[in-house]
């Protein structure tokens, strides 16, 4: 539902009673990455799911963006929810917002868990990010879908899920690409956290073949947190939540009922 919060119409949706758990998707994808979770998780718990600033079917807004203004929202949204404290979900760039949530904010948060965990961008990365801004500002999403198809899905997913392949570009197409650039920009922009300094339980989620955030990263992450859980997913690329949904949901699941 679009509803205003605070100077923003955001996209969310509610489901289910119980303890919150709260999920934050990346660059070009929506609340609908999270289907396959939200249907699992709000038979036991409370969810809520929502379109970034500029992302979906969110107001597009200011023409900056950066991680902590994503931060702020999130925050927003959960005062208009009135969520004193939630489990977080987040994949992609979705993982950099909820570790900078949990330093601003950490009595709000019980545990994390991030899908394809984000450190900060490495200088190539962030290169890479402000010419893929520019070519979406010139060109539209689709000059840039088929890399992030190419580049995000396991070898198995591109080969033998065409239904998938179409999922993520109708993902990305979705997308306005003005609100797309300035993300991109702001993921560019971002930095990573201290890590030793989160206490609560951390999960973390990646694809064996994810060429995002590989695994190196995830195991940088595992060993960055103090209280960190590694799962590794076999024949899966970056966009697990919809590659392995299975996976993940089991992945997901113990971690939440055992913490």
């Amino acid at each position: 539902m679009l509803t205003q919060v605070n100077d923003l119409q955001v996209n969310y949706e509610v489901k289910g009673t119980g303890d919150v758990v709260v999920f934050v998707h990346g660059l070009g994808g929506s609340l609908n990455i999270w289907n396959s979770q939200v249907n699992v998780c709000s038979r036991y718990y409370k969810t809520i799911t929502y379109d970034l600033r500029g992302s979906g079917r969110t107001e597009i807004s200011t023409p900056e963006y950066s991680i902590n203004q994503f931060v702020e929202d999130l925050k927003d949204l959960l005062d208009q929810e009135n969520v004193s404290s939630a489990h977080f979900v987040g994949h992609s760039m979705g993982t950099l917002i909820i570790q900078h949530f949990a330093v601003l904010y950490p009595e709000k948060v019980k545990t994390l868990s991030l899908v394809g965990g984000l450190t900060e961008i490495p200088p190539a990365g962030k290169e890479g990010l402000h010419a893929r801004s520019e070519q979406v500002r010139e060109k539209g999403m689709d000059a840039v879908a088929d890399a992030v198809i190419e580049g995000g899905l396991s070898a198995y997913s591109k080969f033998a899920n065409s239904a998938l392949v179409g999922l993520v570009r109708e993902l990305l197409q979705r997308n306005d690409a003005e609100g797309y650039a300035a993300t991109c920009r702001a993921l560019a922009d971002g930095k990573a956290i201290e890590h030793q300094n989160i206490k609560q339980p951390v999960l973390l989620i990646v694809g064996d073949e994810d060429k995002v955030t590989p695994i190196r990263m995830a195991q940088q992450l595992y060993h960055g947190f103090p209280n960190a859980t590694l799962e590794i997913i076999p024949d899966c690329g970056h966009w697990a939540t919809v590659e392995k949904p299975e996976n993940v949901n089991r992945a997901l699941l113990t971690f939440l009922t055992t913490h």
